[in-house]
């Protein structure tokens, strides 16, 4: 780690030793929102990736009846 960033570290041990503790709270809530800021984001792809999934599932039928057919055979 480089040196700036240890004086950086100092310093803000410092300030947090000062602070009541209802605002290391706030200081906390504010450490975690940063950090979820930081998570990778997730690449985003076109819809036409989706395209060999077309097929797979039937289209029609019963809605209403298929899920009580499966309730009716789960209970």
């Amino acid at each position: 780690m480089a040196t700036g960033g240890v004086d950086l570290k100092q310093r803000l041990m410092r300030e947090l030793n000062e602070l009541p503790p209802d605002k290391l709270s706030e200081v906390l809530d504010f450490v975690a929102f940063l950090r979820t800021r930081k998570l990778p984001s997730v690449p985003s792809l076109p819809a036409s990736s989706l395209d060999h999934l077309t097929g797979l599932v039937n289209w029609g039928g019963d809605a209403l009846a298929d899920t009580e057919r499966l309730y009716d055979e789960s209970t």
